[in-house]
C-alpha cells in the first residue's frame, strides 16, 4: 500500500511527539522539564532534517556514533544538562510548549499580589507585550529568572538594592529588576499618587506593556495600559484583564484616551 508507506513518517513523528508531551506534562514543573524539551527538540529537529533531505551518509554516521554519543553524555553530564536546559528554556520553545498554561501565570500574579499588598510593598510591574523595553531592561539589573511570589517579595521588599524600580516580565520571565521607567508629565487629579504611579503611567503611555502598580502607602492595586489607569482594582477583575490583556486582547487600548479612574 503505497499510500499508507508516504504517511508512515508522519504517524511516527506524531506517535513519538504525543509520548514526549506527555512525558513533558508529568513533570514540567521539575528541573529538569527545560533539559527534556531541549533533548526532543534536538532529536527531532534532527530527525526531520535527515529525512527530508534524504542524507543518507550523514544518517549512517550519526547512527554508527551513538555509543560515542552515549559515553560523551556521561564524561560531559554537567555541561551537555546546561547545554540542553538552554535550548528548552529558549523564549520561542517555552511559548511553543506552554500555549496551554497561560491561565497559571496569571494565577501567580494574582497569588502575589495580595501576598505584596498584606507586606505593604510597594511594587511596579512591567509586563510586556509586542513592544520591547531593551532601554529600560538595560537600566536595571537584568536577569532570567521564572516568575514567583517569593522572588518577588525579596525584589520589592523596603530596604533592598532594587525594591525602588520596575520588575519587567516577558514571555511570563523576569528578565530585569531595579529598572527606571519614564516618568508621565500628566497631570493626574489624584494626589495619592507619587512617583511609582507615574513612573508606570509614563511606561504605558510610550509602550503597549501591562502595567501593574501597588501602593506602599495604602496598598491599592492599579493598572496601567495605554492612557487608561484604572485605580484600586480587586484580584477577581485584575485575573479578568490580565488574560484579556495578555492573551485575547487586539491592544486597542494603546490609542483610546481614558481618564484616570
Amino acid at each position: 500500500m503505497p499510500e499508507l508507506t508516504q504517511i508512515t513518517p508522519v504517524i511516527e513523528i506524531l506517535i513519538l511527539w504525543f509520548v514526549f508531551y506527555q512525558l513533558y506534562r508529568s513533570f514540567r514543573n521539575s528541573r529538569g522539564a527545560a533539559i527534556l524539551v531541549g533533548l526532543v527538540g534536538i532529536i527531532l529537529v534532527g530527525s526531520i532534517m535527515l529525512e527530508l533531505v534524504q542524507a543518507t551518509v550523514l544518517k549512517y554516521i550519526v547512527t554508527s556514533f551513538i555509543g560515542i554519543g552515549t559515553l560523551l553524555a556521561v564524561v560531559f553530564q554537567p555541561e551537555m544538562r546546561s547545554a540542553l536546559a538552554r535550548i528548552g528554556n529558549h523564549h520561542v520553545i517555552r511559548r511553543f510548549w506552554n500555549q496551554e498554561d497561560k491561565s497559571d501565570f496569571v494565577s501567580q500574579i494574582i497569588d502575589t499580589i495580595p501576598y505584596l499588598v498584606s507586606k505593604r510593598y510597594g511594587a511596579l510591574i512591567a509586563i510586556c507585550r509586542s513592544n520591547k523595553l531593551e532601554s529600560y531592561v538595560a537600566s536595571g539589573v537584568k536577569m532570567d529568572a521564572l516568575f514567583s511570589r517569593e522572588l518577588l517579595g525579596t525584589i520589592f521588599m523596603p530596604k533592598t538594592l532594587l525594591h525602588d524600580g520596575a520588575v519587567i516580565i516577558e514571555n511570563e520571565r523576569i528578565i530585569s529588576a531595579g529598572s527606571i521607567l519614564p516618568v508621565s508629565n500628566r497631570e493626574l487629579k489624584d494626589r495619592s499618587m507619587g512617583l511609582r504611579h507615574r513612573a508606570g503611567i509614563g511606561l504605558a503611555e510610550e509602550s503597549d506593556a501591562v502595567i501593574i502598580i501597588v501602593s506602599e502607602e495604602t496598598g491599592a492595586v492599579s493598572l496601567a495600559v495605554g492612557n487608561m489607569v484604572e485605580r484600586n482594582v480587586d484580584m477577581n477583575y485584575l485575573s479578568i484583564r490580565l488574560t484579556e490583556l495578555l492573551y485575547t486582547a487586539n491592544h486597542a487600548e494603546k490609542n483610546q484616551e481614558i481618564p484616570v479612574r
